[in-house]
């Protein structure tokens, strides 16, 4: 099978281009995605973790006020602490559609300042749907490096999510956890955006 190393910790091959191309077929029909662009060191970008390691790779197709849709292949779980859990929400609705491998997630409940939890198991050729103000952890990637999902957003509100503090039901907004290193984190694991720098 032909694959193709695009940057350090990411490597694409034939199927998993394939199983993009259905997912669009399917899910996103009037988004193209050509084997080039699919392989380009521009369209992808690696998403760091706590270790500055890239616990995902995001291909963004489209990216409007309304919608925004990219294939992800995910190498970890999404740990954004390391060392306990740090549920997270986003800024808008998604349907996360599993094109190959799968993964576990963590969903987080906030009722009368008690949080609950909830495990699920996402498999090739199911969908997640995460509504708005749903915090959650992928705590587990089937298989690391393979897994690749199609993410369809709806619209949202850039910056608004945050985290949840499992113990205390505490909700602290984005821009107070990420903190001054994320971005560095992601710039020394991409090499196009060490060249614009």
């Amino acid at each position: 099978m032909e694959k193709v190393h695009i940057i350090p910790g990411l490597t694409v091959d034939r199927e998993m281009y394939e199983s993009a191309l259905a997912g669009l077929a399917e899910h996103a029909h009037e988004q193209t995605l050509t084997w080039a662009r699919f392989t380009s060191e521009d369209a992808w970008t690696l998403v760091p973790d706590p270790d500055g390691f890239g616990y995902k790779a995001e291909l963004v197709l489209r990216r409007s006020a309304d919608v925004t849709i990219k294939v992800n292949l995910w190498r970890g779980p999404d740990l954004r602490d390391g060392e306990r859990p740090t549920p997270h929400g986003h800024p808008w609705p998604f349907t996360a559609h599993v094109l190959l491998g799968g993964y576990d997630e963590q969903r987080y409940g906030l009722l009368d300042g008690k949080v609950s939890t909830t495990t699920m198991t996402h498999r090739a050729g199911g969908a997640n749907h995460l509504p708005l103000h749903v915090f959650h952890e992928v705590t587990r990637i089937h298989e690391p490096g393979r897994t690749v999902t199609l993410m369809i957003c709806g619209k949202g509100t850039k910056g608004d999510w945050g985290y949840l503090d499992p113990e205390t039901g505490t909700i602290t907004p984005n821009q107070d956890v990420s903190g001054p290193t994320f971005r560095q984190r992601m710039v020394a694991i991409n090499p196009r955006m060490q060249k614009i720098q």
